[in-house]
């Protein structure tokens, strides 16, 4: 069984492991169930003698499935193994009573060690036939309430559920004692639903058999009860890391729902979290949102470090503790089988790590700090000299036209209106010392940049003019003045290169022709 879980685990479903070992089970189940309710609905019809006579072979159907089940419980190997257990927990309680520590020998660790790993294999064989008695609750409380398995999916709320309302036909009669073992939430939908259900009310007989199958239902919740109670006793002796981590009780479920501290060690931390989900439907959810439903999450949602943090974190501080706790098993692991001395020490470090990441995670955003400008440098920053920086200096050289107008000459007679009042004049160049001064000034030749651009533009600008002077005109010694043709040069000069270089002409010898 604990093979096919682990194998089950692997393939990286978000399914129930249990739910996956024993799904096809539960599909046969349910086509039995499915067959079952069609015969009922058509005798139903027929008359009530014939629905009498189907409703009693239900009842010996049922008989024999909790005949079934009472052989797990009547089973050689888990009564042996219960009587050992409580055996142990005698003695230890004599040891308490008598004040004596004594250490235990190698053959005592050894059978307690045995027992734990016999209580977690006995714990995956309760799962299972828990979810089959479950299935037989439900086909026999079907014709009452056959709504009330898909709002209520857990095995144990749904028995606690039938055990409440038997045979009442009116569900809100019993809200109040539904409080106790419902959310608000289900007993709503479950009041609606039974105000418009197709069920009837079960016979007596039928109502008994129910009410027995309620029973060994609990009788195996208390044997469960009874092996996890042991293994968590045992925990922190074999697991110190893991029970220092997610504390004793959490570690007894997760090591009981794998069957062993080794099988648990080969599970990754991605399937870590997922061990103990509980598959709700939109049935059971009834459309409505509830925080005690958490989609992706199992037996560690339940940690004190996971509920330490806010609803918007728990997801995520979830993952934190699969893969921390996925290390400290393996550690304990190790330390099992070579035999070395176990100690909580590095479930106590991890749990240390994870409350100060926890803690930085809750604290608020650090605000933006507000810096200071920089002192302004008001000192003038040297230039470096040279033939470049007196080029630039030339070419954005104010012109001496713009120094007169710029220059203001003092008492002098301004105009009231227009530019004048506004100061936009020509400065000195509107008096007469500056309009007649024509001072003669060096006249230097502006620098061109030799760049390659310009260099181009250059080439462009001069290429293809001629002056006014040029003309297809041409003085000749013998006769006179004659038109020539400009392009015919060109033309010989194509005709020559077409001869020798272009692609047809072959190979030709340059050597005169004798």
């Amino acid at each position: 069984m604990a093979d096919a879980l682990l194998d089950d685990l692997d393939d990286l479903s978000d399914v129930e492991p249990e739910e996956e070992t024993i799904n096809n089970r539960n599909d046969a189940a349910d086509d039995d169930l499915d067959d079952a309710l069609t015969e009922k609905e058509g005798d139903g019809r027929g008359g009530g003698s014939e629905q009498q006579a189907h409703a009693n072979n239900d009842t010996g159907g049922l008989k024999q499935t909790n005949n079934t089940g009472n052989r797990l419980l009547n089973s050689d190997a888990l009564k042996s193994h219960l009587q050992a257990i409580r055996d142990v927990k005698e003695k230890d309680e004599a040891t308490k009573m008598t004040n004596a520590h004594m250490k235990n020998s190698k053959e005592e660790d050894e059978h307690e060690h045995q027992l734990i790993l016999s209580s977690n294999k006995h714990l995956v064989s309760l799962r299972t036939e828990i979810h089959k008695i479950h299935l037989d609750i439900c086909r026999a409380y079907h014709p009452k309430f056959p709504e009330l398995e898909e709002l209520v999916t857990d095995p144990f709320q749904y028995r606690a559920a039938v055990g409440i309302i038997q045979n009442e036909m009116d569900v809100t009669n019993v809200n109040e004692r539904l409080n106790d073992v419902l959310s608000s939430n289900q007993i709503i939908t479950i009041s609606v639903a039974g105000s418009t259900t197709s069920g009837r009310m079960l016979t007596q007989e039928e109502l008994d058999q129910v009410n027995d199958t309620c029973l060994y239902l609990d009788e195996l919740q208390s044997i469960q009860n009874e092996l996890t109670s042991f293994v968590e006793s045992r925990m922190e002796h074999w697991a110190p890391s893991v029970c220092a981590l997610v504390g004793p009780s959490l570690a007894a479920l997760i090591l009981g729902s794998t069957g062993g501290l080794a099988e648990l060690a080969k599970i990754p931390a991605c399937n870590l979290q997922l061990l103990g989900k509980n598959r709700s439907t939109a049935s059971s959810r009834a459309g409505m949102a509830t925080q005690s439903r958490t989609q992706h999450a199992g037996y560690l949602m339940d940690c004190d470090l996971v509920q330490s943090c806010p609803n918007y974190l728990k997801m995520r501080a979830v993952k934190a503790v699969a893969g921390k706790l996925a290390l400290a098993v393996r550690c304990d692991h190790i330390n099992v089988e070579s035999g070395r001395q176990r100690t909580a020490e590095v479930g106590r470090k991890f749990r240390e790590e994870l409350r100060t990441k926890f803690g930085k995670w809750e604290e608020p955003d650090k605000a933006q700090v507000v810096k200071a400008l920089p002192k302004p440098d008001l000192t003038t920053k040297k230039r470096r000299g040279g033939k470049r920086i007196r080029r630039l200096k030339e070419r954005f050289e104010e012109t001496e036209l713009m120094k007169q107008a710029n220059k203001r000459a003092f008492s002098v007679e301004a105009g009231e209106y227009g530019d004048d009042a506004m100061g936009i004049t020509l400065g000195m160049l509107d008096t007469k010392e500056g309009g007649a001064m024509r001072n003669t000034t060096e006249k230097r030749k502006m620098r061109q940049a030799n760049t390659k651009a310009s260099r181009k533009r250059a080439v462009q600008m001069s290429s293809g003019v001629t002056n006014g002077l040029a003309s297809s005109v041409v003085f000749t010694p013998t006769q006179g003045m004659e038109l020539v043709n400009p392009d015919a040069n060109k033309e010989r000069v194509r005709q020559a290169n077409d001869k020798w270089f272009s692609q047809n002409a072959g190979f030709q010898s340059a050597l005169p022709k004798k």
